[in-house]
C-alpha cells in the first residue's frame, strides 16, 4: 500500500515537473541563426518589428549551435551543405527541436535536381513542417506555436532530467527512409499517373516532338553598325581565316575563332582593338552532343562574352572543341576574373584549361563524381540514389588548412562559415592571419548550388519563369526581366508600352526593397542595431504593394514573355503614391543614424578599397563598380524596357571603399523613387501583354471568337510556345549589378542551354583583393558592403 502511495506521489510530482519544464521551454526557445535560401528571408522578417517573434516565445537568434535549442531549416538543402547542417544539429544541446520551413526543405520542392537533397527529414528528425515557397512570416509564427503545442502535449521531460527511465523530450521522430517511410516521387501523392513536370513538352501518347508541327518565324536578326563592321574587317585582316563572323545574329556580333588562335584574338580585343573590350562579361560552355542536327556542331562550344565601355558594346566569341576530355588554354593571364569562370566550366562540364593556377572543383563537393551539365548526366535527384544520413556523415567538407598557401607556417588559419552570422549566406572564408592582419583569403562557394541551369534544359520557356526570382531572392521580379527579355530578343516578341512601364515599376520597387534590407543588415554588421528594426517598416510596405499588384511577395513570378501576367489592379496607384510621399523623410531619418556617425565612418572609410582599373579587370558591376568612379548603368548604356524615357541620375563615388559603396546605394534609393514616381504618374494605357498569341495566353474574348486564338490557348497552357532556333544574351541592371541570361534554342519548346551570369560571381571573386592587409573586423564590414547573395553566385 505504501509503495502504491509513493508511486502515485512520484507520478504526481513528475507530472507537475513535466508541466513546469514544458511551460518554461515552450516560451523560451532559442533558434539558431542558420538559413539556407529564400525561406530564411521570411524567417528573419518574422524577427523584425512588424511580426516580433519574441512575443511568441522565441528569443534572439543564437549565433552558435551550442547556445541554441531550435534549428529552423529554412530553404533548399544542398548536398554540399547537408553535412554542415548535420554537424550543427549534433552540436546543439539537449533537448533540441527541428522545424522544416518551406517546400524545398520539406521535400526538395521545385528543385528536383542533382545537387539538392529531397527533404531535410532524410538526415534529421523533423518536429514541424511549414509548407509554402516561401512561407509568409506569419507561417513561421504558426510553426512556432505548433512546436509549442507539441512540447506541451507530447513531451515528458522530467524523467530524462532526473536520469530516470522513460519519458521523452526534444525531437524523437525517426529520420525518414526513401521507399519505406518517405516517397521522393516528384509528382506527389495521388499523381502517379501523370507526366513528371519538366519531363518533356510532348503529351505522353504522342511520339516525337509536336513542336515541329508548330509554325514560328525565324529568330530575330540584327544589322551590324558601321563600328561593328569595321571591327570585323580589322579582325579579318589581322587573323585571316582563323576568325569567321557569324552572318546572322539576334543580339550582338558573333565570331567563330580557331582554338589555337583564341588567346591571341582575346588579347588583341582587350589591348589593341578599337574599341577595347576591357571586361570579360562571361565565359561558359555548351555540350553539343544532344543537338538535333548533330553534324552541324562540334562536341563542345566555348563561349566568351566581352564588353566595351567606351562606346558601350558587346561581342561574342566561340570556339569549337572535340573529344571526351577536351582542353584549351586558360585566359587568366588576360582577365584574372576568368579564374572562377574556368573552374566552373571544368567542374560542370569537365573541360580542362591548361595553365590555370588552381583548376579544382568550385560548385560541387570536392569528392563529387562526374560533371553535371553534360547532357548524359542525370538531371534529377530522383533519378539518383537517395541522399542519406550516412552520406552526410561521409562527405564532410575538407579542413580549412588545405586552402592555406603556407601550411605549417607561422600564420594562423581561421575558418569563417559557411554557416556564420556575418557571411550573408552559405559562403566559406578561409583566412590566413599574421597577427590581426589578413595575409591571404580563400573562398569556397557552391554551398547554394541549385543546379538551376540544368533545370532550364527541361522546363518549358514559360515554366522556367518561377526559377528566375529565386536566383536572387531579394531582387524579386527584377530577376525575371533579363530572362524574359532574352527569350523575347530571340523570338523578336514586341512588348506593349504599358507592360514595359509596369516592368520598370516592379523592378524599381524591388531595388528599393533590396537596398533597405542591405541598409539594415550592413548597419548591423558594423554594430548599429537600430536601422535593422526601422527599415523593415518601409520594406514591408513595398512588399504589400507588390502583393497588391501581383499576389506574391518575394517571388511574384509575374513577368511573362511579351508582357506581364495581368493588368494593374484597382488601388495600385494610391498605394504607390503613399510610399512616394513618406519615403524621402524616412530615408533621411535612417541616414541621420549612421551617415555621419564617427564609429560607422571609422569602420568604413578607407576600408576594402579597390581601384577602378582592378574593378573593371575583375568584372565588378553595379553599385560596387560605380563606387569606383565609373558612371556605368545598363539602364543608361543599353536602355531597355523604356528606361530611356525616365529622368534619373546614376550615382557614383570615387573612393572605391566601403563608405563609397554605402553612399552609392543610398543615393540609388532616391533615384529609384524618382523612377517609381514617374512610372505611376505617366502609366500609359493599352495592353499589358502582347497580342502575338503564339507566345502568350490569348484574351478569353478572342478565344471565344477566333479558332486560331483558341488553338494558341491550348498550346500555351499545355506544352508552351515554340521558340525559334538561335541564341540571345540580355543583361539587366538588377540591385546587385548586371545579371545576364544567355538562352540557346534548338527549335523546341524549351531551352537547349540556359546560362545565367550572376553579378555576385564576379563581385565576390574580387574579395581577396579587398580584404588582404585588413583586419578580421574589417573583413566583416567589407562583406556587408559588397551586398552579395549566394543563390546568384552559385545558381
Amino acid at each position: 500500500m505504501e509503495a502504491v502511495v509513493r508511486e502515485k506521489m512520484s507520478d504526481r510530482f513528475l507530472s507537475a515537473a513535466d508541466f513546469v519544464l514544458n511551460w518554461s521551454r515552450k516560451y523560451s526557445l532559442w533558434p539558431l541563426f542558420f538559413g539556407l535560401s529564400c525561406c530564411f528571408v521570411e524567417e528573419a522578417t518574422a524577427f523584425t518589428s512588424r511580426y516580433d517573434m519574441a512575443r511568441f516565445g522565441a528569443e534572439v537568434l543564437r549565433p552558435s549551435p551550442r547556445q541554441a535549442d531550435l534549428l529552423i531549416v529554412s530553404g533548399t538543402v544542398f548536398k554540399k551543405i547537408a553535412p554542415v547542417v548535420l554537424r550543427l544539429y549534433e552540436q546543439m544541446a539537449e533537448p533540441k527541436w527541428v522545424i522544416s520551413m518551406g517546400s524545398c526543405s520539406n521535400c526538395g520542392g521545385m528543385y528536383d535536381v542533382y545537387s539538392v537533397v529531397q527533404g531535410i527529414d532524410q538526415i534529421l528528425p523533423v518536429d514541424v513542417y511549414i509548407p509554402g515557397c516561401p512561407p509568409r512570416p506569419e507561417a513561421v509564427l504558426q510553426g512556432l506555436m505548433l512546436l509549442q503545442k507539441k512540447i506541451a502535449e507530447e513531451e515528458r521531460p522530467a524523467r530524462s532530467v532526473l536520469h530516470l527511465p522513460g519519458g521523452c523530450q526534444g525531437s524523437t521522430r525517426p529520420v525518414l527512409v526513401d521507399g519505406a517511410t518517405k516517397s521522393r516521387d516528384p509528382r506527389g501523392p495521388g499523381m502517379e499517373g501523370t507526366v513528371i513536370r519538366g519531363t518533356a513538352n510532348t503529351p505522353p501518347a504522342f511520339t516525337g516532338s509536336r513542336s515541329d508541327l508548330m509554325w514560328t518565324p525565324p529568330a530575330r536578326r540584327i544589322e551590324s553598325s558601321e563600328r561593328e563592321k569595321e571591327l570585323a574587317r580589322v579582325l579579318g585582316e589581322r587573323f585571316g581565316d582563323a576568325v569567321r563572323e557569324e552572318p546572322f545574329t539576334s543580339d550582338m556580333p558573333t565570331f567563330h575563332v580557331e582554338t589555337n588562335r583564341l588567346k591571341e584574338v582575346l588579347r588583341f580585343l582587350k589591348k589593341e582593338a578599337s574599341p577595347r573590350f576591357l571586361r570579360l562579361d562571361d565565359l561558359t560552355a555548351v555540350d553539343e552532343s544532344a543537338r538535333r542536327d548533330r553534324s552541324a556542331y562540334p562536341d563542345w562550344t566555348m563561349v566568351y562574352h566581352l564588353l566595351s565601355f567606351e562606346p558601350a558594346g558587346r561581342l561574342r566569341l566561340k570556339t569549337g572543341l572535340h573529344g571526351r576530355q577536351p582542353a584549351l588554354p586558360s585566359i587568366t593571364d588576360i582577365w584574372p576574373s576568368a579564374n572562377w569562370y574556368e573552374r566552373e566550366v571544368y567542374d560542370l562540364f569537365g573541360i580542362r584549361f591548361e595553365g590555370h593556377p588552381n583548376l579544382l572543383r568550385i560548385m560541387m563537393p570536392h569528392d563529387w563524381e562526374g560533371h553535371p551539365l553534360r547532357k548524359d548526366y542525370p538531371g534529377r535527384a530522383t533519378q539518383m540514389a537517395p541522399y542519406t544520413l550516412a552520406d552526410a556523415r561521409a562527405h564532410q567538407p575538407p579542413d580549412g588548412g588545405i586552402f592555406a598557401k603556407d601550411p605549417g607556417g607561422d600564420q594562423l588559419v581561421l575558418n569563417i562559415g559557411p554557416s556564420h552570422v556575418s557571411t550573408h549566406g552559405l559562403l566559406r572564408y578561409v583566412v590566413s592571419l599574421d597577427g590581426e592582419e589578413i595575409s591571404d583569403l580563400e573562398l569556397e562557394i557552391g554551398y547554394h548550388h541549385r543546379g538551376v541551369e540544368k533545370i532550364g534544359e527541361r522546363q518549358t520557356w514559360h515554366q522556367f519563369i518561377p526559377y528566375c526570382a529565386r536566383v536572387d531572392y531579394l531582387a524579386g521580379a527584377a530577376n525575371d526581366l533579363p530572362y524574359v527579355m532574352a527569350v523575347e530578343t530571340l523570338a523578336d516578341i514586341k512588348v506593349p508600352e504599358r507592360a514595359q512601364v509596369i516592368r520598370v515599376l516592379l523592378s524599381e520597387l524591388f531595388r528599393l526593397s533590396n537596398h533597405l534590407v542591405w541598409f539594415a543588415t550592413y548597419a548591423h554588421d558594423v554594430g548599429a542595431m537600430t536601422p535593422n528594426f526601422y527599415t523593415f517598416t518601409e520594406r514591408e510596405m513595398i512588399l504589400d504593394i507588390v502583393e497588391l499588384i501581383t499576389g506574391g511577395r518575394l517571388h511574384p513570378s509575374w513577368f511573362r514573355l511579351g508582357g506581364v501576367a495581368a493588368d494593374l489592379p484597382e488601388g495600385w496607384k494610391e498605394a504607390v503614391d503613399a510610399l512616394v510621399r513618406i519615403f524621402p523623410g524616412r530615408l533621411r531619418e535612417y541616414e541621420s543614424l549612421i551617415r555621419e556617425n564617427p564609429i560607422f565612418k571609422a569602420r568604413t572609410q578607407g576600408v576594402g578599397r579597390i581601384s577602378l582599373e582592378d574593378a573593371v579587370d575583375w568584372g565588378v558591376s553595379g553599385p560596387n563598380l560605380r563606387a569606383c568612379g565609373l558612371e556605368w548603368d545598363l539602364r543608361r548604356k543599353f536602355p531597355y524596357s523604356g528606361y530611356e524615357n525616365f529622368e534619373f541620375e546614376v550615382p557614383t563615388a570615387i573612393e572605391g571603399d566601403c563608405y563609397a559603396r554605402y553612399l552609392v546605394r543610398v543615393e540609388e534609393m532616391r533615384q529609384s523613387l524618382r523612377i517609381i514616381e514617374q512610372a505611376a504618374a505617366n502609366m500609359p494605357s493599352g495592353r499589358h501583354v502582347t497580342d502575338d498569341y503564339r507566345y502568350v495566353i490569348p484574351d478569353r474574348r478572342d478565344t471565344l471568337k477566333n479558332i486560331e486564338s483558341l488553338i494558341h490557348h491550348f498550346v500555351n497552357v499545355t506544352r508552351g510556345p515554340r521558340i525559334p532556333k538561335g541564341e540571345a544574351y540580355v543583361a539587366c541592371e538588377i540591385p546587385r549589378g548586371e545579371q545576364g541570361y544567355y538562352v540557346i534554342g534548338d527549335g523546341l519548346g524549351y531551352a537547349y542551354r540556359m546560362r545565367i551570369r550572376g553579378p555576385g560571381f564576379a563581385n565576390v571573386q574580387v574579395m581577396p583583393l579587398l580584404a588582404e592587409g585588413e583586419s578580421i573586423a574589417d573583413l566583416i564590414a567589407i562583406i556587408g558592403s559588397v551586398d552579395y547573395i549566394l543563390p546568384d553566385i552559385d545558381r
